[in-house]
């Protein structure tokens, strides 16, 4: 295999990717493609922390996390409190209805994770993650002056 195919075969999964997380996330109200399922999967993990640590957890920009965070505060599945260890910050915390749909959006993601791991065996799928992460680092870490 050609490393000019890498960005075929990755452009190829995300669009694989959308094409089973749509159907399956549509059925809760959120916009495939946002991140707000990543958002309230993140919150199920931790929740009550700042906006920036869920941008970080998230690897999402701080302004398309605020857009996020008011429409999952519209459907009610969270809500800002009262930081009290800072006065101009808040903290994002799950409602009920946020911590079921939440619960929901984790097995979902369990499913995708089954679909897309079927007939790999557990050393090529820790391969296949160890190459990603260092891809995702080289990327991430890339400036226009390295060319």
């Amino acid at each position: 295999m050609k490393k000019q195919n890498i960005r075929e075969l990755m452009v190829r999964g995300e669009k694989a990717r959308k094409q089973i997380f749509s159907p399956l996330l549509s059925g809760f109200g959120l916009t495939p493609g946002q991140g707000q399922a990543r958002i309230l999967h993140c919150l199920l993990q931790k929740d009550h922390i700042t906006q920036k640590e869920l941008a970080d957890s998230c690897h999402m920009e701080v302004a398309t996390m605020s857009r996020n965070l008011d429409r999952l505060e519209g459907l009610g599945l969270l809500t800002r409190k009262n930081n009290p260890d800072r006065r101009r910050s808040f903290l994002i915390c799950l409602t009920e209805k946020g911590l079921a749909e939440a619960r929901e959006i984790h097995k979902v993601f369990e499913q995708f994770e089954e679909i897309a791991c079927k007939d790999i065996s557990e050393e090529e799928a820790e391969l296949f993650c160890r190459i990603l992460l260092k891809m995702c680092e080289n990327l991430e870490g890339y400036s226009r002056k390295e060319m």
